[in-house]
């Protein structure tokens, strides 16, 4: 039997022996990047060409793999990819054809939510500290142009670090008493994680606090702020650089989160404006309610749609570029160039998502990644994106083969997929074709893995627009808005009828649906489920394994999605406050 083989390589061992490392190594970017031994400090502040390669250092550890060192096959460690299918994983719209080679076995299921975080952890310090080497050698006020600029870009990706790591790893109630009254007696509340800048000492760093909420996020902003000035008429090479607009996208994840959380919570508005007016370490919030944030959230997710336009169903359908190569949606990528930054297959995002290449896990081992049942059978007729997936009327049929090679949307005939039909027969319903191979690839690895991965796309801006626009201008207004949004842009006959709600969590539940079909496999959804408790009901699904069905509590965030903090940190830093441990604390439901 082969089930989750890599994820019983020694997990324990190698996160307690190494997860404190993350935030106080001396190996770090600086090193790869920069040959230290010959420039110094000061001549790398001159040069613009040695900040660039810290840039680029940056850049290069968002697709890093491995990161650990010495794993042969690291399932939980192949750079910001992982981080997204990881968050994947979490959702009830990911389930996987068999577990025999699914090496997210134990975090599906439930069973084992302790260590694959402490490789989160790690990843997301050694980001920030590539971060820092290049924030903590420009002088803002007394540099070049460019150099300022790759502050700004550096600065965003910092922001970005820590905006990912407030909400993964910020505990949430679940409902669950067991796990609820131990965050009770560890004070586990409002804490997010320690905030490690370029200037501080190692001794500072093992004395670091976790953040409160309101010194985390007042952090995030004072970052992203200084991002927006430094960042200003940057000319950026690729994708993988942020520009301006990616600043605005952050500031309006930012908003909204901080929007929905003091909906819900006026006690922790009135913790927000209390820092504002007790605390000058960093820049104030200025919100003085939850309507603030949404206009603000609102305000900036406009701000950053300008210059880009929708994906077409051609971009997105298309069977040689579909999700791989930038179009002009993409705001912000991960991208894979060259054979040599390729790790192992199997521990890929391409690898282990794709469901074409010959090489994949889904046509090697079955390890098929499908659309949930449930979420596909809310896609209607009309909805192009549902021939992102193949549908359970017409798997492993000829006519089924033939509707995907000659299938026509708005005019154009396209042919969907890159297989035989014997080869497309074979896989299952509901198979995923969204994220394709790069052109060529199908049968060597090292082409079809040289692919990009979007990391902000323009339809995400404008779902934020939508949905603060409900709480803004009315139900009315913010459902209008996501029926001409939908029937625009993502159904060929304009049939889409959203139901006018009388209630926000009915509009939620509506702009939710088409949200996570949107951004299915993108690593988006997980945030937004988490910041408005929404249910997890893995048990409506057909196409999970019976060990996958956990149901979380309504009205409450999954237990599952509260990132554990291992104790080892505490051993290491008495001021770490852990989170409780979920593991197993819901059982899965019996069929």
């Amino acid at each position: 039997m082969t089930t989750n083989i890599f994820n019983k390589i020694s997990i324990k061992t190698k996160c307690v022996a190494l997860a404190f490392a993350a935030m106080i190594s001396a190996t770090s970017c600086i090193d790869t990047t920069l040959p230290t031994d010959v420039l110094t400090s000061d001549q790398v502040k001159e040069m613009a060409s040695s900040q660039e390669g810290l840039l680029n250092g940056i850049v290069s550890y968002m697709i890093s793999y491995d990161s650990w060192g010495g794993q042969t096959h690291p399932v939980n460690d192949w750079g910001y990819p992982c981080q997204m299918f990881f968050r994947e994983t979490l959702g009830g719209d990911f389930p996987a054809l068999s577990s025999g080679y699914n090496y997210w076995y134990p975090v599906e299921a439930g069973t084992e939510t302790r260590f694959t975080p402490c490789y989160t952890y790690r990843f997301y310090y050694n980001l920030v500290k590539c971060c820092n080497n290049l924030i903590g050698i420009v002088d803002p006020e007394d540099c070049s142009t460019l150099s300022r600029q790759y502050l700004g870009c550096a600065l965003a990706y910092r922001a970005m670090a820590y905006l990912d790591m407030a909400r993964l790893f910020e505990y949430k109630r679940t409902g669950v008493a067991s796990v609820d009254s131990k965050a009770d007696e560890l004070g586990s509340w409002g804490l997010t994680v320690p905030i490690v800048t370029e200037d501080m000492t190692l001794e500072q760093i093992k004395q670091n606090s976790r953040a409160k909420f309101t010194d985390m996020y007042r952090f995030i902003i004072t970052d992203l702020n200084n991002a927006e000035k430094y960042i200003d008429g940057f000319s950026r090479a690729s994708k993988t650089l942020p520009n301006k607009s990616v600043v605005y996208g952050l500031k309006a994840r930012l908003y909204l989160e901080l929007g929905t959380r003091f909906e819900n919570s006026p006690e922790d508005l009135q913790a927000m404006i209390e820092s504002d007016s007790s605390s000058d370490t960093y820049d104030k919030m200025n919100v003085t309610s939850a309507r603030d944030c949404y206009s603000l959230a609102r305000k900036y997710a406009r701000k950053a749609q300008v210059g880009y336009s929708i994906t077409t169903a051609e971009q997105w359908l298309n069977n040689e570029t579909g999700f791989n190569t930038p179009v002009d949606s993409w705001m912000w990528d991960i991208e894979t160039t060259t054979k040599e930054q390729l790790g192992y297959i199997y521990c890929s995002f391409q690898g282990t998502i794709n469901s074409e290449a010959d090489w994949s896990m889904a046509r090697g081992y079955n390890a098929v990644r499908m659309i949930g049942s449930a979420l596909y059978s809310m896609i209607e007729e009309g909805d192009w994106r549902r021939w992102s997936w193949i549908d359970p009327n017409y798997a492993g049929t000829d006519e089924g083969y033939a509707r995907f090679t000659q299938q026509e949307i708005n005019g154009t005939k396209i042919n969907l997929t890159n297989l035989t039909a014997d080869e497309w027969k074979a896989l299952p319903a509901y198979t995923n074709t969204k994220f394709r191979y790069a052109p060529g690839g199908k049968s060597d690895y090292e082409v079809g893995m040289l692919t990009d991965i979007p990391l902000m796309r323009v339809e995400e801006m404008k779902f934020i627009e939508i949905e603060t626009t409900a709480y803004l201008d009315g139900l009315a207004a913010g459902t209008t808005a996501l029926r001409d949004f939908i029937n625009t842009y993502r159904y060929t006959d304009g049939s889409y009828t959203a139901r006018n709600p009388v209630s926000i969590p009915l509009f939620l539940s509506q702009l939710m649906t088409q949200k996570r079909i949107e951004f299915w496999g993108e690593g988006i959804n997980y945030f937004d489920l988490k910041r408005l408790r929404m249910q997890v009901r893995r048990s409506d699904n057909t196409n999970y394994e019976d060990q996958f069905l956990l149901d979380s509590m309504e009205g409450y965030v999954a237990p599952w999605m509260n990132f554990f903090i291992l104790e080892y940190e505490y051993e290491m830093n008495p001021n770490i406050v852990p989170n409780p441990d979920t593991s197993g604390c819901i059982k899965a439901t019996v069929r």
